[in-house]
């Protein structure tokens, strides 16, 4: 069977494609000790992955402990993607509006309004050719804005020579 083109929803994302590691995140639960996330393209190019990690310290209030999750983002159509999340910690959601963001080179992930519990949002900004910026924020119900959960910055590592 033939190559699929991949989906015109994908082609924008493209930039996230590789391996990150955070110069810095900060939020709820703390500040990371390390941390990093990996892009690939699956399915033949129909769906796009992101595999995420966060190594957290001890506190007096709990032990240390590292962050694992898995992000799928597929295609919905022609034009329009979905995302389904899911961690370590027991956390699923879905993202039902998912597109590159319209204000500057990004991605935005957005869930549905939630009577009994916050609506999420992942925006990745996508800063020069090997950084980006991101934020995951919560908007409670009855609530007007998101409010910043967790930021963090990126840097590409550079893909690895496979000598050594």
């Amino acid at each position: 069977m033939p190559l699929m083109a991949p989906p015109p929803w994908l082609e924008p994302l493209r930039y996230l494609l590789g391996d990150w590691m955070d110069e810095s995140r900060t939020g709820q639960p703390g500040t990371a000790t390390s941390s990093g996330e990996t892009w690939t393209v699956d399915l033949d190019g129909r769906i796009l992955e992101r595999r995420g990690w966060c190594d957290f310290p001890a506190t007096d209030r709990r032990g240390a402990f590292r962050h694992e999750d898995l992000l799928i983002v597929y295609p919905e159509g022609e034009a329009r993607a979905r995302a389904i999340f899911w961690d370590n910690e027991g956390h699923t959601i879905h993202y039902n509006d998912v597109r590159p963001d319209p204000a500057a080179p990004g991605l935005r992930l957005m869930s549905e309004p939630a009577a009994d519990g916050p609506q999420q949002q992942l925006e990745y900004a996508f800063e020069g050719p090997d950084r980006l910026r991101a934020t995951f924020a919560l908007r409670m119900p009855r609530g007007i804005e998101f409010v910043p959960y967790l930021r963090w910055t990126s840097v590409r590592r550079p893909p690895s020579s496979g000598k050594g």
